[in-house]
């Protein structure tokens, strides 16, 4: 029997319906309509092109004059390790320096693997240079910075004048440096290099970078501002910034990649990630290279950086810890203290009443009527009071301050640890700035003990690991900065580690 037309699906139906049929037809013709109407109003025009950051790089001055070839030669061996070297007294006097000339830097752009086994080929101090290199300063750069910001930057280029050219091998020849620390320091550079990462950044625990597993004793950090920061530090302690110098690309690499993790706040730039030692050691870093290079564009990255640590400042104790508002400790607020100086002098605004707070933290944690320090109580051991009296140098105290002078003496007498590499690298910088008397002995034993214990072969090569249980969560990539730094201790000397900087107040 047939299924009357009553009797069809209400499917079937619907689609016979003359009504339904003409609301397809007219959606699907509103549809072509609103198409053409939007390609009609479509904008062709092209869009402005976005400048990166550390790329725009400004152009020099006519007229400037190339600066001259950077550094020393590294034409002598590194010498052995000494048997007894954490129990021999200090020696006499530090070993003379042979007549230093200019010098010979790898190129960073060299193939840093054989080709057979691609494993990284030991530095070599006796081989022939890679190229020359000029470092070339203009002064646009700074021209802008004045003009768009207001901000007058007065130190710029002169305050950091050690780190280039033949000024550079000179401060190391007369300040206790030699051939050899100067080679160590460019195959701790070569080591740095090529442990970046893909994105510019360099992590504690060597993730993203060409080292695939090769290298022992990872970090175990996370921050990444921190991890990068202290890896640029080197780099531009040897004269290299995102403007020019033989690692220029990984310098500009490393910048654009730390600005990029600014978070703005109303409190201003965070670059803590988890800790405000991610934010000193970034403030520290950019404040070094705008104090170079007079880039305008790191201008309101420092600025705000400071402003930052202003407001994350303890207001009651007066010092920085963990997170902001924290009761300080004694590290963390040496790098603020650090970066603050430096941002001062490259031509940031710091507030009094922050430095005020950090000497009112500073005498909470002092004994021995401020010759020791520390780390968040009353104390006097070694490591925290040498951060201590650094601190007490850049906040003020004079070099002729008795606590100063025998806190020093104290620290001193010993000679320098042998595996501490962060007691060493800030008792370095104290006894070069006060140029103590027993700064020759200290350092000649400090120098080679460091350069001894760099790796020589393998991926490994050109790297430091210590037995420090205080740095130990950095890895080879925090002690490699740390002991790189320590060596450049002789023309590095930031503006906030020049001896006028000892005597003069914020």
């Amino acid at each position: 029997m047939s299924r009357e037309p009553a009797d069809k699906p209400w499917i079937e139906r619907a689609i016979e319906s003359p009504a339904l049929r003409a609301g397809y037809a007219s959606l699907v013709t509103h549809l072509l309509a609103c198409i053409l109407l939007a390609l009609f109003l479509l904008d062709t025009r092209r869009p402005e092109p976005v400048r990166p950051l550390v790329l725009r790089f400004g152009p020099a001055a006519a007229g400037d004059a190339p600066l001259a070839d950077v550094g020393m030669a590294a034409d002598a061996p590194q010498p052995d390790p000494p048997a007894d070297a954490a129990a021999a007294p200090l020696a006499d006097e530090a070993p003379a320096i042979e007549e230093v000339p200019v010098v010979a830097i790898p190129a960073p752009d060299a193939p840093l693997f054989d080709a057979p086994g691609g494993v990284l080929e030991p530095f070599d101090p006796t081989g022939p240079p890679a190229r020359a290199v000029s470092v070339r300063f203009g002064s646009a750069p700074r021209a802008a910075a004045a003009a768009r910001s207001g901000t007058v930057i007065e130190s710029g280029t002169a305050a950091f004048a050690m780190r280039r050219g033949r000024s550079r091998g000179a401060a190391a020849k007369a300040r206790g440096g030699s051939t050899a620390s100067e080679a160590a320091v460019e195959a701790g550079l070569a080591w740095l290099a090529l442990h970046q990462a893909a994105d510019g950044s360099w992590q504690f625990d060597l993730s993203g970078c060409r080292c695939d597993g090769a290298c022992r004793d990872r970090g175990t950090l996370t921050g990444s501002t921190a991890s990068t920061a202290i890896a640029l530090l080197p780099f531009l302690g040897a004269g290299s910034t995102h403007v020019d110098g033989p690692y220029q690309q990984a310098v500009s690499r490393g910048i654009y990649y730390l600005v990029s993790r600014m978070q703005p706040t109303p409190r201003g730039g965070d670059f803590c990630e988890g800790t405000m030692y991610g934010h000193g050691v970034t403030t520290l870093a950019l404040a070094e290279a705008l104090g170079m290079t007079g880039d305008a564009m790191l201008v309101p990255y420092v600025r705000d950086a400071v402003r930052f640590i202003e407001t994350a400042q303890d207001l009651h104790g007066g010092g920085w810890r963990y997170l902001p508002g924290q009761a300080g400790d004694v590290t963390v607020t040496a790098w603020q203290i650090a970066a603050l100086k430096s941002a001062a002098l490259a031509g940031m605004e710091v507030p009094s009443p922050t430095i005020d707070g950090a000497r009112r933290f500073l005498d909470r944690i002092q004994t021995q009527h401020g010759a020791a320090y520390g780390y968040r109580t009353p104390a006097a051991k070694p490591c925290t009071s040498a951060i201590g009296l650094l601190c007490r140098m850049y906040t003020g105290w004079g070099s002729t301050q008795e606590p100063l002078q025998r806190g020093i003496t104290n620290l001193a007498k010993p000679g320098p640890h042998p595996s501490n590499i962060y007691q060493n690298f800030y008792l370095s910088q104290a006894l070069i700035q006060l140029d103590h008397p027993v700064w020759p002995r200290w350092n000649a034993r400090n120098r080679d003990q460091i350069v001894a214990q760099q790796a020589k072969f393998g991926h490994e090569a050109g790297s430091w690991f210590f037995a420090d249980r205080d740095t130990a969560p950095g890895g080879r990539l925090a002690h490699t900065a740390l002991a790189v730094l320590t060596l450049e201790v002789y023309y590095r000397l930031l503006p906030i580690y020049r001896e006028e900087a000892v005597d003069r107040e914020f």
